[in-house]
């Protein structure tokens, strides 16, 4: 009974294990489609770090030919004979020079801001991706507990199976051993119930039964010439000179022509005969009360006259 009452809550616990496992799944499946979007951000976001740091490169390196050619121009001296024209295109050139400078200082600022959210984005997706490891290991653990719970649960369900497994071969050996003896029992008790109903009867003329050994003479002869000895059932009687019945199921003995008188013990105050006329009986004897009838002896023997 003890396993009947195990497998339902077995069951339960396999089917919460994999509600669990399922429910784990889909929420590791959402965390690495986040992680997935959290690498190809990361992954953008480096690359476009590495574009402006390569852009800011080549602004540094813009402004320092720029820079070389200011100092070039600051660097020459004047001549004295310099005409107004030759003024003021040397002039116009170091406008051009500061404003090419100026434009590219401005956009290296531009460049050093975006470097400053790009690296902060970075910094944001890495603590991210952190806390998301984190949260993987975490789902992990998670998993391997629940492994790890549905493993004990199986190997304790298994054990239980096996006990009991061995507790039914030990009780259907019992019950194969009782009903071998439940089947010899049945079989004393019907061969003993057989035996105790099985009586005999045999009907005949003294002649003939005195040759079956069922009469015999006992007794002296009353007188030298006359007269003959006591004619009385045998002490011991052997089954085989008569018919055998059931007392229960054989309740009438029909008797062939002629009259007929009981030799043996019986009470014949438990029958009836179908014609009784001084002691003398004929047609059938039908016995009414087979207990009382067959209690004094198994063996009716009945003579005709």
């Amino acid at each position: 009974m003890r396993l009947v009452r195990s497998i339902p809550v077995a069951l339960a616990a396999a089917t919460i294990i994999a509600g669990c496992n399922t429910e784990t799944q889909q929420k590791l499946a959402t965390v690495s489609h986040a992680d997935s979007l959290h690498v190809d951000s990361l992954s953008k976001v480096r690359k476009d770090l590495m574009d402006e740091v390569m852009s800011s490169t080549q602004f540094v390196t813009d402004i320092n030919r720029e820079l070389s050619k200011a100092r070039s121009l600051l660097s020459k001296q004047e001549p004295q004979l310099e005409t107004s024209n030759e003024m003021t295109a040397s002039n116009e050139q170091r406008k051009l020079i500061v404003a090419r400078i100026t434009h590219l200082v401005a956009r290296l600022d531009s460049v050093q801001n975006r470097l400053a959210t790009a690296r902060s984005r970075v910094t944001q997706l890495t603590k991210q991706d952190s806390a998301l490891v984190q949260q993987v290991a975490a789902y992990e653990k998670s998993i391997a507990d629940l492994q790890a719970s549905a493993q004990k649960e199986r190997e304790d369900l298994q054990t239980v199976i096996t006990r009991q497994t061995g507790e039914i071969a030990s009780l259907n050996s019992r019950v194969d051993t009782l009903s071998n003896v439940k089947v010899a029992l049945t079989d004393t008790v019907n061969q003993l119930t057989t035996q105790k109903n099985t009586v005999y009867y045999v009907v005949g003329t003294r002649d003939e039964l005195i040759q079956k050994g069922v009469l015999v003479a006992e007794g002296g002869k009353r007188f030298v010439i006359l007269g003959g000895r006591h004619i009385v059932p045998a002490r011991t009687l052997d089954p085989s000179a008569f018919s055998k019945i059931d007392r229960l199921t054989d309740r009438t003995i029909k008797l062939p022509e002629g009259e007929y008188e009981i030799m043996s013990r019986q009470n014949v105050s438990f029958a009836k005969a179908q014609a009784a006329k001084d002691g003398k009986i004929s047609g059938s004897l039908t016995i009414e009360q087979p207990e009382q009838f067959w209690a004094t002896s198994p063996f009716l023997i009945i003579v005709r006259s």
